[in-house]
């Protein structure tokens, strides 16, 4: 008998534990990007991206831009959030000295107008399902001020090969 309550406790919480993947609400960005100007177009490509699958692992393909029109700006931090129990949870700040390798931005320094893109910007994983992400930037511009720019993307479980 007890042996069955242990059970039934342990599969419980399991259940508790679980992610729940979800779909985020139009405008929810996370905290830290709040109150931040959003002047950096970021753009994803394509933005509903459905997965390929390559011997036993399953690509999600996609390229990811930056561009800032309003002024030359210098990129202070980057990275990712993963959408999950109903909040953006940060999966990553990448290092500012994977820019250049990643967008071929020197210096961090965005000049005005011209479009930075990341072509092979892939999700892979030996699990088929789909999520949310948002990239984001943060830069300052000449001035000191902090300005931002973030994009979503839908990954699916739906192969473009089955």
């Amino acid at each position: 008998m007890r042996a069955l309550a242990y059970v039934l406790l342990l599969l419980a919480s399991l259940s508790w534990g679980q992610v729940n993947y979800g779909t985020p609400p139009e405008g929810l960005i996370p905290e830290a990007l709040e109150g931040i100007p959003q002047s950096l177009d970021v753009m994803q490509f394509p933005e509903v991206n459905h997965p390929v699958k390559i011997k036993d692992q399953y690509y999600w393909k996609h390229a990811t831009a930056i561009m800032s029109n309003e002024a030359p700006v210098k990129i202070v931090e980057y990275g990712a959030y993963l959408y999950y129990n109903d909040q953006w949870n940060l999966r990553r700040k990448y290092p500012l000295s994977d820019l250049k390798k990643s967008f071929g931005i020197k210096d961090g320094q965005l000049l005005q107008g011209q479009p930075y893109v990341w072509a092979d910007n892939w999700r892979v994983g030996d699990s088929l399902f789909g999520g949310w992400a948002l990239w984001y930037f943060i830069a300052e511009t000449p001035d000191g001020r902090k300005v931002c720019g973030y994009a979503r993307i839908h990954t699916t479980d739906q192969l473009l090969n089955p």
